[in-house]
């Protein structure tokens, strides 16, 4: 059987990289700003996984009773379950843990909340209704479960302003108005609009005069993401080297007047340069050293 596209952890690599990281490996004795540490992130999945597998059973038809759906939440999240699904999915091999602390792999409540600590991690980067998608999938792939009363996504705005032409009034007090077709451009823009109309008895008058000056710009489009190795801290750079049994060394050379120096510092993995940093400081110059030696390695997400 096919299993549904996981969820990917995408756009912070330090959420990645505690989802897979035991603690008996975790150096960080800080919780992140925005999600906190794994037990948090483990206490939200589990609560997530319990809600969309409710759900699941909830909508299908003929409808289940109170007892039937609690007997199928449980089966079909059993821990037998939960470690098939990450066996199938990889995530199994995946995840760090100590040397000595190796049986922590056969541990099913250790496994169970790797597994919630993952639900809880891929809720915070996208949201309920892909939770639904991905477990109603993996518990019957012919389902076709949808959340209720989702809003649908908006249309996109029609910005193209229509060309109506005037029409005449019945009455001698009345007269019609209208826009000019404009389909914006730097060119149109330009261009100037057609007579507006008025009844007899108003008489007629001119139309409004070009603008005086050129267009305004149009927006510059969005910036370009940067790279996700921007994101990547001395830190990890550091944990990672140390779960790979790497020896890192930072050696750093100064030149330049001492007001206004400038730092260059070589990240090496056992001996060998990997990355090369120059900064204001030495600070800057390691951290762009380390990053560069985080590329030279392939260790970026998958």
């Amino acid at each position: 059987m096919s299993l549904p596209a996981l969820p990917r952890i995408d756009g912070d690599i330090d959420l990645m990289l505690a989802v897979y990281t035991h603690k008996s490996l975790n150096m960080a004795s800080h919780a992140n700003n925005d999600w906190g540490d794994t037990d948090r992130l483990a206490e939200l999945g589990a609560k997530v996984m319990d809600l969309v597998v409710t759900f699941h059973f909830f909508s299908q038809q003929p409808l289940m009773s109170t007892d039937e759906i609690r007997v199928k939440r449980e089966t079909a999240t059993s821990d037998v379950q939960i470690d098939n699904w990450l066996r199938q999915y990889g995530l199994k091999e995946k995840l760090r843990v100590a040397p000595t602390d190796v049986e922590i792999l056969n541990d099913p409540k250790e496994i169970v909340k790797y597994f919630h600590t993952y639900v809880g991690a891929s809720y915070f980067c996208h949201g309920l209704p892909a939770i639904q998608t991905w477990i109603s999938g993996l518990i019957d792939p012919t389902a076709n479960i949808a959340l209720p009363n989702t809003p649908p996504k908006p249309e996109p705005a029609d910005v193209t302003m229509s060309y109506y032409p005037p029409q005449q009034s019945n009455s001698p007090h009345m007269f019609n108005a209208f826009s000019p077709a404009q389909n914006y451009s730097p060119h149109s823009m330009t261009q100037s609009p057609p007579s507006m109309h008025a009844s007899p008895s108003m008489g007629s008058f001119s139309s409004p005069p070009a603008p005086s000056g050129p267009p305004p710009p149009l927006p510059s489009s969005p910036p370009t993401m940067s790279s996700a190795y921007s994101l990547v801290t001395l830190a990890l750079v550091n944990q990672t080297a140390a779960q790979k049994g790497i020896q890192v060394s930072y050696p750093a050379q100064q030149e330049g007047p001492p007001h206004q120096p400038t730092w260059t510092v070589k990240c090496c993995m056992n001996g060998q340069e990997r990355g090369c940093g120059v900064g204001k400081s030495q600070k800057i110059a390691k951290e762009d050293a380390a990053r560069k030696a985080w590329a030279a390695m392939g260790w970026g997400p998958t």
